[in-house]
């Protein structure tokens, strides 16, 4: 289950890319949507299974998990390049990426492959939740990276490679972790938890819900609440 939903990762990823390639890419209300869609299935994920989980295991590990994930986000984005640029809301003026950015964007697709796998290990139920919040986000993801690579004066074979290189790190990231989690005391695994958890809080409240105040879509509450709904209705009937 985890390699699958690794490689759905991918595939989103890639399609998001690939869109950008071939077409140029979306309308910012289309993207809007689709992200407030995704932010709701990865709070409602955070709060309704991972961090539960980890509470029920040992709280305090699952605290210091949390803050590390929001400490470890929040230094990763000042080095990458997305976080100097407002992404696909607004106009960007990144005009070189570096090797650090780079790097940075890559430690953040092995931390969604390393989510799918903490995901599952509460349960099959959790693990869909989990991992259909990275691969929601994830096709954002490939949007972002190709019109940041492009606008930075890439060629389009160039932005392409990057591409596939940083989606497999996704799978890579959930192969590191899925055998160590496996026997893994319960404080480490809340630790664990507590980082996919307060990952998902960060990306979907820190990341895309800022964006999704400058385009002023009356339906993106709707869809935002859509995502609640799936992880619920998932929860309701996957048990």
């Amino acid at each position: 289950m985890v390699i699958l939903f690794s490689v759905l990762a991918v595939i989103f990823t890639l399609a998001g890319a690939w869109a950008v390639l071939k077409f140029g890419g979306f309308s910012k209300l289309t993207l809007a949507r689709a992200l407030a869609y995704a932010a709701g299935v990865l709070i409602s994920a955070a709060l309704m299974d991972i961090i539960p989980a980890g509470f029920a295991l040992a709280p305090e590990a699952l605290s210091y998990g949390a803050l590390a994930a929001l400490l470890a986000l929040f230094t990763l984005e000042n080095y990458a390049a997305h976080s100097s640029c407002s992404e696909f809301m607004e106009e960007c003026e990144v005009h070189h990426i570096g090797g650090v950015a780079i790097a940075a964007m890559g430690l953040h697709s092995l931390l969604d492959g390393f989510n799918i796998a903490v995901g599952f290990a509460p349960g099959t139920v959790a693990g869909l939740n989990v991992a259909l919040g990275v691969i929601l986000h994830k096709f954002a993801d490939g949007v972002t990276l190709v019109s940041l690579l492009l606008h930075a004066g890439n060629t389009r074979r160039r932005t392409a490679l990057f591409s596939l290189l940083l989606a497999a790190a996704t799978p890579a990231g959930a192969l590191l972790a899925a055998p160590v989690i496996k026997d893994l005391p319960p404080g480490a695994e809340a630790f664990m938890l507590g980082l996919s958890g307060g990952s998902f809080l960060y990306i979907a409240m820190a990341d895309i819900l800022p964006r999704l105040h400058k385009v002023y879509d009356r339906l993106s509450p709707a869809v935002f609440t859509l995502g609640f709904a799936t992880v619920w209705l998932i929860r309701r009937f996957g048990a």
